[in-house]
């Protein structure tokens, strides 16, 4: 009997100091992590709304309210043509300041992500915002542009005889040139060898028709970019309400117009 004694003496000697031991651990746990949420607070947590905007207002600031090479280089126009896409957003495409993001800023991160292929994480760290922030407001941006049509997209009137300008005088009665770009996308691994061109980079071709005062009369996106230049412009001339609707007298560059001579009527190529 005493030995069984002291043997359950012993086990509950060692109970109680592992319980002790617990309730030490825990204590000093919960202190470790008031001392850290104390120390976020003094030091402004970067995910405070309020800390963050001197910082996005001085970035904005920066790129549209300085010099004008500093808002050419990021993001591809200067302060005029900026102030002046922002007042057509607003007023024609109906873009509107969210709670905390302004027109403004908007169309900034819409140009730097066309101007430079900027990710979305970049353009996140650059305006100090969220991933989800700069997408909803790309997209944004980019439905009220695709309201402008109407304004970006004109009917061309054709070179006079009398014209007096050096470049166009030449043609009279051409709308307009035509040409090809290629521009970078990203596409399923299984669709990449149709979309890449034959300097290897994976793009889709697009065709555009400028006026004589280069704006847009035509734009056809959506080929892959190891498409030809003959094929696009064949299909943009078969297609309903197509390019041979829109003109009879282009100008393009001399492969394209050999080879596509004597496969379309009714379009005059130079």
């Amino acid at each position: 009997m005493n030995v069984a004694g002291k043997n359950n003496d012993a086990v509950y000697l060692l109970l109680e100091e592992i319980i002790h031991q617990t309730i030490v651990f825990i204590c000093m746990f919960i202190h470790h992590l008031e001392e850290t949420r104390g120390s976020k607070r003094k030091r402004g947590y970067k995910y405070s709304l309020i800390e963050r905007m001197p910082n996005q207002i001085r970035e904005l600031n920066r790129l549209t309210r300085g010099n004008h090479y500093d808002c050419l280089e990021n993001l591809s126009v200067d302060r005029n043509a900026f102030g002046r896409l922002c007042i057509i957003l607003r007023n024609r495409g109906g873009l509107v300041d969210g709670k905390h993001v302004s027109v403004e800023e908007q169309v900034s991160m819409f140009l730097g992500i066309l101007a430079h292929h900027k990710k979305n994480r970049v353009v996140r760290y650059t305006y100090n915002r969220s991933s989800q922030t700069v997408s909803h407001y790309v997209h944004l941006v980019l439905t009220a542009i695709l309201q402008l049509h109407s304004i970006l997209l004109v009917r061309p009137e054709p070179v006079p005889d009398d014209s007096t300008n050096h470049r166009w005088k030449w043609f009279k009665g051409c709308l307009g040139a035509l040409d090809g770009t290629f521009v970078n996308v990203r596409v399923p691994t299984i669709d990449r060898g149709r979309y890449r061109t034959r300097k290897g980079q994976i793009t889709t071709n697009v065709l555009a028709v400028c006026d004589t005062n280069m704006n847009f009369v035509y734009v056809l996106p959506g080929w892959e970019g190891s498409a030809s230049d003959v094929r696009i412009l064949r299909d943009s001339v078969n297609r309903p309400h197509g390019l041979k609707e829109i003109t009879t007298y282009v100008i393009m560059d001399t492969l394209t117009a050999r080879d596509l001579w004597h496969h379309i009527e009714g379009l005059d190529i130079i």
